[in-house]
């Protein structure tokens, strides 16, 4: 992962170590514009974009969410300047371009003012910067079929799927037309493939047969090489596993060190680099 420009400016946790779901891997927390309320700025590296500076995100403790606020530390810094120790809030359009979040937003009042083209632009610019973006793919997906886009609805309904809680959902309607569309005959997909037999009703049950679907579709992709969507999807496995109880996590022999251990090792296989934070400091500050 490479680091932003400015950095010295901030006090990022070097010793970072991640060690539980949330937050995500790829996300490293600095003091900078905390509140003390728990919430925190963070450098991001988006899967897939590991050899891109990161973006700036704040996390949501209390709703296991990171909003993907500022496309660049540059970017979060002169907010923080004009802020004058107040919190920092979402950037617009105007003082971060490329910011995700504003883009979403602004993306929701296009679709209020029945301007769809205007919304997907936006959309596909968030996507851009930040391919798991969860609402920004559900948000997508709806335009993409209202437009009548078909394939490109597949595609990011898929993507919604296999992308994490954290970045927003559950992508129930993307799934749910999902499951309308036919199958293509040799397609390679595992979750277009096994979407009928995902519910994302998660929460409240001593079993849920969603949990082997995810984790075989995880294995499919590793095996297809396609470990963009595997960092991906294990994101969002870790991530709605470990809001089971430890009974349930029993039952379905989740040991989260042990798929930490893999979810790391898979992210070395990404064609831009591992997204543990021990490779970040050793190679970048060596």
């Amino acid at each position: 992962m490479q680091l932003p420009a400015h950095f010295a400016h901030i006090s990022a946790e070097q010793d970072w170590q991640h060690t539980t779901a949330y937050p995500p891997l790829g996300f490293t927390p600095f003091s900078e514009g905390a509140l003390g309320n728990g919430d925190t700025f963070g450098l991001y590296w988006p899967i897939g974009r590991e050899a891109s500076e990161p973006i700036v995100v704040e996390t949501w403790h209390d709703e296991w969410r990171i909003q993907p606020h500022f496309s660049s530390l540059a970017a979060f810094l002169q907010a923080h300047a004009a802020a004058e120790d107040e919190y920092v809030g979402t950037p617009s359009l105007a003082n971060d371009p490329a910011s995700p979040r504003a883009a979403f937003l602004e993306a929701k009042e296009q679709i209020a003012q029945r301007n769809p083209a205007a919304a997907i632009a936006l959309l596909e610019a968030a996507l851009a910067i930040v391919p798991e973006y969860t609402d920004a793919l559900v948000l997508l997906h709806g335009q993409y079929v209202r437009t009548g886009r078909i394939d490109a609805a597949v595609k990011v309904a898929i993507q919604a799927i296999i992308s994490p809680p954290s970045f927003g959902g559950p992508p129930l309607k993307a799934l749910q037309w999902l499951r309308t569309q036919p199958v293509p005959e040799g397609e390679l997909d595992p979750i277009w493939r096994a979407c009928g037999q995902l519910s994302f009703n998660f929460g409240g049950s001593k079993e849920n047969a969603d949990y082997p679907v995810l984790l075989a579709a995880i294995t499919t992709y590793v095996e297809q090489g396609n470990h963009v969507s595997a960092s991906t999807l294990m994101q969002t496995y870790v991530e709605l596993m470990s809001a089971e109880t430890v009974s349930f996590q029993e039952r379905y022999a989740f040991e989260p060190a042990a798929f930490l251990a893999r979810q790391i090792a898979v992210s070395a296989r990404l064609p831009q680099g591992s997204r543990d934070p021990a490779t970040l400091w050793s190679s970048d500050l060596a």
